[in-house]
C-alpha cells in the first residue's frame, strides 16, 4: 500500500499536534517536512518579521556587525538596543509613523515586562488584574535604568523608538524577541 501526502498536509498536523504526537511526526517525516516554511519577511506583515535578520531583510538593510562593536567595547544592551530599533522599524511596516503627539490624540504602545520567578508566576494565577484607566503618573514602559533604581525599572519620560502602534503588535514585539528584551533591559545580568 502506498499513501501520498503533502507537505503542508504535514505541517498542519504538525502545528495542531502537541507532545508526543508531534514527536511522532518528526520521526515519521523528519524535522524538516514538519515546520512550515519560513514566510519571507516583509512590510506588510509583522508576524514574518521573527528574528533581527528578517527585519533587516524586510528593511533592505544590512545587519549591524557585532563582533566589530563588541571589539571596540560596545555592551551586550547597547547592542540589543540597536537590534529592538531596527525590529521595531520593520514590525511597523511600511505606514511608520512613531512621532511624538503633542496634542495627546495617539496612543502608542510598549512591551511591559515583570521579572518574576516561575513559582511566583505560577503563585499568581487567582489574581484578578484591572487595566489602567487614568495614566497620569504612570511610567511609560521604555527601559532605562538609573543608577538608583535595579536594572528592571521601566521609566520613560521621552523617547519613542521602540512603541508600536498597537496592542497586539507591542505583546508580538515584546514576545517573539524576550531575549533581545532581557539583553537590553538587564545588561550585565547573566541568564539562568
Amino acid at each position: 500500500m502506498k499513501i501520498e501526502i503533502e507537505k503542508s498536509m504535514v505541517e498542519a498536523a504538525y502545528r495542531v499536534a502537541c507532545g508526543n504526537t508531534k514527536e511522532v511526526l518528526t520521526t515519521l517525516f523528519g524535522k524538516e517536512n514538519c515546520k512550515p516554511s519560513k514566510a519571507t519577511p516583509t512590510l506588510d506583515d509583522y508576524k514574518t518579521i521573527q528574528e533581527y535578520a528578517d527585519a533587516c531583510e524586510a528593511l533592505g538593510c544590512a545587519p549591524i556587525d557585532e563582533g566589530a562593536l563588541r571589539s571596540v567595547g560596545v555592551r551586550k544592551g547597547i547592542i540589543a538596543l540597536i537590534k529592538l530599533e531596527t525590529i521595531s522599524r520593520a514590525l511597523w511596516g511600511r505606514n511608520y509613523q512613531p512621532k511624538p503627539d503633542a496634542k495627546g490624540e495617539s496612543r502608542f504602545y510598549f512591551p511591559w515586562f515583570a521579572l518574576w520567578t516561575e513559582s511566583e508566576i505560577n503563585s499568581t494565577n487567582d489574581l484578578v488584574y484591572i487595566p489602567v484607566i487614568d495614566a497620569l503618573g504612570r511610567l511609560a514602559g521604555l527601559g532605562s535604568a538609573y543608577t538608583n533604581n535595579a536594572p528592571s525599572t521601566a521609566d520613560a519620560y521621552v523617547g519613542s523608538r521602540l512603541w508600536q502602534e498597537s496592542s497586539e503588535k507591542a505583546k508580538y514585539f515584546g514576545q517573539q524577541f524576550i531575549g533581545l528584551w532581557f539583553d537590553y533591559l538587564m545588561c550585565n545580568v547573566k541568564k539562568a
